[in-house]
């Protein structure tokens, strides 16, 4: 993965490229909507999986 300055990931956007990125295990989308205005969108969200085997006390 490469690092961005904010200037870069800004030019990224303007040039109308959507970012989509992982935060915390959620998935988001981030792009321009018009002028010094961007929107990010949840897109997945990660739960933890629930235990499969079972509780037997011990």
């Amino acid at each position: 993965m490469e690092n961005y300055t904010f200037d870069e990931f800004e030019k990224i956007l303007d040039d109308g490229y959507q970012v989509y990125f992982t935060y915390l295990k959620n998935r988001f989308l981030l792009f321009k909507t018009t002028d010094n205005c961007y929107t990010q969108k949840l897109i997945a969200v990660r739960t933890k999986k629930p235990t499969t085997k079972p509780f037997n006390g011990n």
